[in-house]
């Protein structure tokens, strides 16, 4: 307040305790001990009391005010601190972009010479470890990060540094921290379950898959029913290994109903059939399946069926059926040339072949069957050129197949492929 108005109310203040003490001349005695008695003129106890609050109150405020300085200018202090560090981490992460490792690590290593807890450069740093193929650095900094930020998403990833280091009960440790906060979270579910598929732990993968279906939405839930009916497969080969066929048959059958055209369970359950005697059911299994994909390993067994039938009719109007079901499938145009072949059908086998020859011609098992055909009518010279032709373009007299989920080269039909590890992904 201004000095004026200070000075005007004191002056008021003075006057009314002036006029006050006029009327009240009384005194009090006030004993502050057996020998130490005092007394005191009445206005002048009420004045002292007034002046000691109000001496009391000033001071706490001024306590106060003292300390919200204080604070104000240590957040100011730490505001210009942390802005500092950001500048440095930022120019980090500009380096990191640019390919520039070293500057970018330099620049995470200051921010943490600075700050040993700040998680973001931790977390920049575990990345540049593991471009380097360092995962045991890569963990280091994962769980420093971890040390001062427990965020789902750091939980994520210093979970999977422990499943690049190897450390996989670790890392299910974690995703489980990140499921106790939320328990559909599909990343931490999805870690569990792949943790359980490297390892072969087919029922703890079929828990968590079973969620991940019941949680999954509409868009996901296609691939998350792939993946469920691959783990039903592999619990049903489990149980073959086992000699449980009728419990095998079971869990086939749960695959079949997840993924109707999953061609692994589909060629699983009708071998199942065929170990338990039931040779009939079998062959109606893999005819039932041919219906909803007609997959090369299907036809070969059921044409194997038909070979110890002895009915080669059968067998070339299985793949003449299946070929004209799908013109496109250039690996079922070749599998009835190679029928034809078998059958001494040379004529019918080298128009087939000839026909793959102008869309494929760079594959070797093609000019391999052509040079036979030549071979088996006289034809040596011609025949050793189709040869020559195959073994230059050779690597496998199989027809070569692809994965639709991941686009890798297989040179045969796989029930489940080794770069991606889905399955029923083999397309010719």
């Amino acid at each position: 307040m201004p000095i004026r108005l200070a000075l005007v109310l004191a002056l008021l203040f003075g006057v009314l305790v002036a006029y006050l003490s006029s009327f009240n001349s009384g005194r009090i005695r006030v004993a502050l001990g057996s020998a130490l008695v005092y007394e005191l003129p009445l206005m002048a106890l009420v004045v002292g009391a007034f002046l000691l609050g109000a001496g009391l109150a000033l001071l706490l405020g001024v306590v106060r005010d003292l300390g919200r300085s204080y604070q104000d200018y240590r957040r100011a202090r730490q505001s210009r601190r942390a802005e500092g560090l950001k500048e440095v981490y930022h120019r980090g992460v500009d380096a990191q972009l640019a390919g520039k490792s070293s500057a970018a690590r330099g620049a995470y290593e200051a921010v943490l010479q600075r700050d040993p807890a700040y998680a973001d450069a931790h977390v920049r740093l575990a990345e540049l470890a593991r471009e380097q193929g360092d995962a045991h650095g890569a963990l280091t900094h994962q769980l420093e990060a971890l040390r001062a930020d427990d965020r789902p998403e750091t939980l994520l990833a210093a979970a999977e540094a422990y499943r690049r280091a190897g450390r996989t009960d670790d890392a299910v440790a974690l995703y489980r921290q990140v499921l106790d906060r939320d328990r559909d979270h599909f990343t931490a579910l999805r870690g569990i379950r792949d943790v359980a598929v490297e390892h072969g732990r087919w029922m703890d993968a079929l828990e968590v898959q079973e969620r991940l279906v019941h949680s999954a939405p509409a868009d996901e839930r296609p691939a998350e029913e792939e993946w469920l009916a691959g783990i039903r497969y592999e619990l049903g080969c489990a149980l073959m290994g086992e000699g449980d066929t009728p419990a095998a048959i079971a869990r086939f059958r749960e695959a079949l109903r997840a993924q109707p055209a999953f061609v692994p369970a589909i060629l699983a359950l009708g071998d199942a059939h065929l170990k338990s005697g039931d040779a009939r059911e079998a062959l109606r299994t893999w005819e039932r399946g041919l219906e909803v994909r007609p997959a090369l390993p299907l036809l070969a067994r059921i044409e194997q069926v038909y070979r110890d039938e002895g009915r080669p009719t059968r067998m070339i109007g299985l793949y003449q059926e299946a070929a004209a079901r799908a013109p496109d499938n250039l690996a079922l145009a070749f599998a009835l040339g190679r029928v034809y072949f078998e059958l001494a059908m040379l004529d019918e086998a080298a128009d087939q072949f000839q026909k793959v020859e102008v869309r494929a011609p760079d594959i070797p098992s093609i000019h391999a069957y052509l040079g036979a055909i030549l071979e088996r009518r006289g034809q040596a010279r011609e025949a050793f050129e189709e040869y020559r032709r195959a073994l230059r373009l050779t690597g496998s007299f199989d027809y070569p197949h692809r994965c639709a989920a991941c686009g890798a080269a297989h040179p045969r039909w796989v029930q489940r492929c080794p770069s991606c590890a889905r399955w029923n992904t083999s397309i010719a």
